[in-house]
């Protein structure tokens, strides 16, 4: 087998990308290659070429960065039954792993995970490509959109960019209407925030669903009403401490397998996919696929947290 390492150097944490070409040096016998990420979406151009390139060799994918990379990575396969990744976690969020007990530690071990378990996990299939982990849109969109406005304010820290933009969305951010239609049954609302995931965080600390079983073909959702500040404040409060009691008395919850969302003025609107800002969808088509994509976890970790 090959291992493919895709370094995003840009991600959150990346000296711990930094330090991974050495730690890789000292493990013998791996037939393995490094590739740098240059620009946002370069991922799928990466491995288009790679699986040109490599083209009948047996390969493992793994994403060195945060879930963005992640998404930007499952895109760039034709057929995602037939690939197999792996989850370096060197991000701000790698929200997808914390579904798995012990959360997103094993997965730093790069000798645990490179001689790890291959398991089944759901994945998003939309009409505007995969998504691993969450499908939001509302507040959550719109701080990603603006977290690239403050990024100059990393000096300060590496999560000051994102908590900047969380304040400036609550500002800005209003309920808009969306007809949204889940399992058939139509859920349509003014929405101020609502989060779709196959995991149960967003964000890195946004705890929104009880539902993280990642390999059962269901997901959980949340739609908050149009909210005021206070309102606003309280729930991401409610976010934060996991209490899903004000949750389900605030939002609308529950569980899905397929969904499909338009704004109900015809508009364009931005969805979060994985913490990547996608604007100008005009609608979404989305669906999880039970069990369809090959997931390394490193050895011992098994299912999640709830199974």
């Amino acid at each position: 087998m090959t291992h493919i390492f895709i370094i995003n150097p840009y991600c959150g944490r990346s000296s711990r990308a930094n330090e991974l070409r050495e730690k890789l040096s000292t493990i013998e016998g791996l037939n393995y290659y490094v590739f740098n990420t240059r620009y946002k979406g370069h991922e799928k151009e990466l491995i288009s070429k790679i699986k040109h390139f490599f083209e009948g060799e047996k390969l493992r994918f793994y994403c060195c960065g945060g879930s963005g990379t992640m998404r930007n990575m499952l895109s760039g396969f034709d057929d995602l039954s037939k690939a197999e990744v792996a989850f370096y976690p060197c991000g701000m969020t790698n929200d997808f792993l914390k579904t798995f007990e012990g959360g997103e530690e094993p997965f730093g071990d790069i000798h645990a995970l490179i001689n790890g378990d291959v398991i089944k996990v759901d994945y998003f299939d939309t009409n505007i490509g995969p998504s691993l982990n969450t499908i939001s849109f509302g507040l959550d969109s719109q701080t990603v959109v603006l977290t690239d406005e403050y990024r100059d304010l990393t000096i300060f820290g590496e999560g000051m960019p994102y908590s900047a933009a969380i304040v400036h969305a609550m500002l800005l951010c209003k309920a808009q209407s969306y007809d949204v239609e889940i399992d058939g049954e139509k859920l349509s609302c003014a929405s101020s925030e609502s989060i779709f995931g196959n995991g149960n965080y967003l964000g890195g600390n946004l705890y929104f669903t009880d539902s993280n079983n990642h390999s059962d073909g269901k997901g959980g959702y949340m739609s908050a009403p149009g909210l005021n500040l206070k309102g606003e404040l309280k729930m991401m409060m409610s976010l934060m401490k996991k209490d899903m009691y004000h949750i389900r008395q605030v939002c609308k919850c529950g569980e899905f397998s397929t969904l499909k969302i338009r704004r109900t003025d015809g508009l364009p609107f931005i969805l979060n996919f994985d913490g990547e800002a996608m604007r100008d969808v005009q609608s979404l088509d989305a669906r999880i696929v039970h069990k369809g994509l090959s997931f390394v976890v490193p050895k011992g970790i098994r299912g999640a947290v709830n199974e």
